[in-house]
């Protein structure tokens, strides 16, 4: 499995950096957003350490994005935002804090976000 001790998700992968763990499988993770921008706010996570330059545009394609596809939503259905609505946030290399890849799932707005 791909590691970087230097980021904070590997950390909370591993389980050396505190988080609230809603979902995973073997390949994936969801954390709850530890600064939340919607009511319901988490963060679905490949477990190996894969660079956003790595699998956006540009990047290889192994299978990545259909495989983080259907872990956001099996979290989507555990969390019964297909019956309320969501929204999905990935941000591109350059615009994000993290180099990791990570897919932002936000709902529990009484109405449509803006």
């Amino acid at each position: 499995m791909g590691y970087d001790k230097d980021c904070l998700f590997c950390g909370i992968v591993k389980g050396k950096e505190e988080s609230v763990k809603v979902w995973e499988n073997e390949e994936f993770l969801c954390i709850k957003n530890k600064y939340p921008k919607a009511p319901t706010h988490v963060l679905v996570m490949p477990k190996d350490h894969i660079k956003k330059q790595d699998v956006g545009v540009g990047g290889k394609d192994d299978g990545f994005w259909g495989k983080m596809m259907a872990a956001v939503f099996e979290v989507v259905k555990k969390l019964g935002l297909s019956r309320t609505g969501y929204e999905l946030v990935n941000l591109g290399a350059g615009y994000n804090h993290f180099e990791h890849e990570h897919m932002h799932i936000k709902g529990g707005y009484k109405e449509a976000p803006q």
